[in-house]
Parts: structure tokens; C-alpha cells; sequence
């Protein structure tokens, strides 16, 4: 059977597909009933298996963008994006600084003062272990 569609019209068709999907979207969204992070987690071994048996695949792909095309995307479509980006991440950010400076500040009024270079890299050795101990808390 032949396609009779061109791909402009396919193209289109995905566009205006798109375009008028938000009701339907949502109603997808809120039939859910299991959080799907939670699913995925509980598939973490199929995850590392697939992502292994899918390397090569994935090398090639990825090699296969030439620097210029990284250049291009980047600077004409991601650097477009980043003020978006960044007004729809700040409430997140300000969340995460709300939890993350006090304990910054903690860890950094228990360095030891500083002094010379062998008390200056056991200050910052103290300091990256507080960090790493704080892991996941943040």
C-alpha cells in the first residue's frame, strides 16, 4: 500500500495533532494511578539491561552529530529556551536553596580557620566530605 500523505502533510498533521491535545493530555495525565517514577524504579534491572543491550546503538547515534549541528542546535534553539527555562525552574530553585543554604552555612561555620597550604586542604577535605555526607538530603 503506497503512503499518500507527503511528508509536509505528515508533518502538519503531527503539528496540528499536537496543537489541540492539551484536554486529552490532561485526561491521560489524571487517569494515572500509580506514579510512574515509581514503576519505573521497580524496573531498574530490565532499565541497565536494556540500556546495555542498546550501547552501540546509542554510540552511533550520538557520534554521528557533528560538532557544527551540536553548534547550530545549541545557539539557535537551547540558548532561546534558557530564559523560559529558567522562569519555570525558579519556584524549584528557590526550594532547593530554602533546604540546601542553611546546611551550606553549617557545614562551612565547622571548618577548622584557615592557615597554611596542609590545614587549608584539610579544611576543603572536611568540607567535601560534609557535602557528600549530605547527599540526597538536599
Amino acid at each position: 500500500m503506497a503512503v499518500k500523505a507527503t511528508a509536509a502533510q505528515a508533518a502538519q498533521a503531527w503539528q496540528s495533532g499536537f496543537a489541540g491535545a492539551a484536554t486529552k493530555y490532561e485526561a491521560g495525565i489524571n487517569a494515572v494511578t500509580v506514579a510512574p517514577g515509581q514503576l519505573a524504579a521497580a524496573q531498574k534491572n530490565l532499565y541497565l539491561s536494556q540500556v546495555q543491550a542498546a550501547a552501540n546503538t546509542w554510540a552511533a547515534k550520538v557520534g554521528a552529530v557533528s560538532l557544527q549541528d551540536w553548534k547550530t542546535a545549541s545557539t539557535s534553539v537551547g540558548s532561546q529556551r534558557l530564559a523560559t527555562g529558567a522562569t519555570k525552574g525558579a519556584p524549584k530553585m528557590q526550594a532547593f536553596m530554602t533546604n540546601f543554604l542553611p546546611q551550606l552555612s553549617s557545614i562551612v561555620d565547622s571548618l577548622g580557620a584557615r592557615g597554611t597550604f596542609e590545614q587549608n586542604m584539610a579544611r576543603f577535605s572536611a568540607y567535601a566530605t560534609a557535602l557528600h555526607q549530605k547527599k540526597g538530603s538536599f
